[in-house]
């Protein structure tokens, strides 16, 4: 049986979603709310509850609530589009980012960074599908390729959709860096451990597949823009 220390552990090397870190927040106190709020609560779009937690923001960049710390780097802004069937738009998705920082690590789980909570919020896509979110470009640790994780609608029951049956809307999974630009912002003064770190990184998930990439435009004097889209 996965005990609640093996869960922990294995989030220190990357987070493993809504339903692992909320309950962490809750715990160390660092929201707004923390009576009676569960995943679920905030998985199923309550807006007022979601908002008031501090964890529905979209420049990722500070901790929120009672968490400290700030994470510097490389500025990116993060545009990824939620899509269903026939690559069709979805409106009010709500989808939960979160990386590492430029040393590769990351907040709540990483040793030292355990009062932090900052690289990681939810946001909900517009009429178009769009989300948009403000960070960093994130370092990364050893054997890991430089990437962003989500889920849409964490913890959200099967919900039925007309002609296709009972299906959940959720999805998660992770978003690649390019290799040319990750080098590029590597060469930053701060981020040297995860220049060493790329150089033996594959691009594979965390089951071995295949990395789908984002699409990244601008360059670091003008700013930098990571663009992808998620089916679900």
């Amino acid at each position: 049986m996965t005990t609640q220390v093996q869960v922990e552990a294995e989030a220190q090397q990357d987070g493993v979603g809504l339903a692992v870190d909320f309950p962490v927040l809750r715990r160390r106190r660092m929201m707004g709310l923390v009576n009676g709020t569960t995943v679920t609560t905030l998985a199923g779009g309550d807006t007022d509850v979601l908002t008031r937690s501090g964890i529905v923001r979209s420049d990722l960049r500070r901790s929120f609530g009672r968490a400290v710390g700030v994470a510097r780097g490389v500025p990116l802004v993060v545009r990824l589009r939620v899509v269903g069937t026939a690559d069709r738009p979805l409106a009010g998705q709500a989808l939960y980012l979160w990386s590492a920082d430029r040393d590769g690590a990351y907040s709540l789980h990483s040793p030292g960074l355990e009062q932090c909570n900052y690289l990681r919020g939810i946001q909900t896509s517009d009429e178009s599908g769009w989300v948009t979110f403000y960070t960093i470009f994130p370092g990364t640790g050893d054997g890991r390729w430089p990437h962003l994780s989500y889920e849409v609608n964490p913890e959200r029951r099967a919900v039925a959709r007309p002609g296709s049956g009972s299906r959940p809307l959720s999805t998660a999974g992770q978003i690649g860096l390019p290799a040319d630009v990750a080098a590029t912002v590597y060469s930053v003064n701060g981020y040297q451990d995860s220049a060493a770190h790329l150089a033996l990184a594959t691009p594979v998930t965390d089951d071995g597949g295949e990395l789908a990439m984002a699409g990244i435009t601008g360059d670091l004097a003008r700013g930098l823009v990571a663009t992808g889209t998620i089916s679900i």
